[in-house]
């Protein structure tokens, strides 16, 4: 039987670098699991040898259909949505459902979290605990990955292109000194796809995961004025445009270039990508702003050094690469 892998939130920007790796270049029969039905068709047109499957994740049966004859999978939970733990809960009692079948074949749950779930202050990273310890305590042979922040948000090859560059910074709104572990998203693919290949070797391993020690907003954006030689303008917005802007950023796929017009402080962006309770989101979206404007998420590069046997990207060799492309 072939080896069925299934991935979900698969147009998002952590799997849209994990896929290529996998699509056609490995031992897995791709299963992309598309919220609705335009993403099912543009992921189709993506990739036309993978099978798509519509699945609603916030529903226990539809997940049990996305899992059936699947051999391994690989999790990214909806970040800033109010069912994520839902979500991640369905997730892993299909897999053990599928994984107590006479006949199955099912093998590996590997769990794309975040790093410092400890900090239950913020939500999301409280929703993400409460998955891995389910995961932890089900009989299933698991890995739980813990990336930080990604680098590949900020717009650098966007703001390249602009005479007149400006952003507003992304993490620490007010006080941009605030130090952060990034990774790039190039790095984290490389980690899951060695982890999905490799398999037992994995097997009930949690991996913080960084490419950088500690960065500042400040010195990320100095960095990028370094190669595009401009400097560039951070406008200062309020509280709820902050909040705005990052839950466009998040839902809407949004480059990150501030261009004076912000989001209405409505509750339109989560509630579009069916999120049915957007004001619980937008209290996410909040608190990690109120956080990371006070304490940053600090990690140590050296576990990813290791899984993917080379030095980690840094920011001034993934700014190159961005600006250059």
């Amino acid at each position: 039987m072939q080896e069925i892998l299934v991935i979900t939130c698969p147009s998002g920007r952590q799997c849209s670098h994990l896929i290529p790796l996998l699509y056609n270049k490995s031992r897995f029969k791709l299963r992309l699991a598309a919220h609705t039905a335009e993403s099912s068709s543009r992921l189709q047109t993506t990739y036309p040898e993978a099978e798509i499957q519509t699945c609603d994740t916030s529903s226990l049966t539809e997940c049990r259909k996305l899992l059936s004859n699947a051999t391994s999978v690989y999790h990214v939970g909806p970040s800033l949505h109010s069912r994520e733990m839902e979500i991640g809960t369905n997730m892993i009692d299909a897999a053990v459902a599928e994984s107590q079948k006479p006949d199955t074949n099912f093998k590996h749950f590997v769990y794309s979290s975040v790093l410092g779930t400890q900090h239950r202050n913020l939500m999301q990273h409280d929703h993400k605990s409460r998955v891995e310890e389910r995961l932890l305590l089900s009989p299933l042979n698991f890995t739980i990955l813990q990336p930080t922040n990604f680098m590949d948000i900020y717009p650098a090859a966007a703001l390249a292109k602009l005479e007149d560059p400006s952003i507003e910074y992304i993490w620490n709104i007010y006080n941009p000194h605030v130090a952060n572990s990034l990774i790039a998203l190039r790095d984290l693919a490389e980690a899951g796809a060695r982890v999905l290949d490799e398999m037992e070797p994995h097997y009930f391993a949690q991996y913080p995961l960084c490419s950088t020690f500690p960065v500042s907003d400040a010195d990320f954006i100095k960095i990028i004025e370094k190669y595009i030689g401009k400097e560039i303008k951070v406008p200062t917005p309020t509280f709820d445009e902050g909040v705005s802007k990052l839950l466009k950023l998040l839902y809407a796929g949004e480059s990150g270039v501030y261009s004076g017009d912000h989001v209405d402080s409505d509750l339109r962006w989560p509630a579009s990508q069916g999120d049915l309770r957007p004001d619980i989101t937008r209290d996410e979206a909040e608190r990690l702003i109120l956080f990371y404007n006070r304490r940053g998420l600090k990690g140590n590069p050296s576990v990813l050094r290791w899984l993917i046997g080379r030095e980690p990207t840094t920011v001034d060799e993934w700014v190159k690469i961005q600006v250059s492309s």
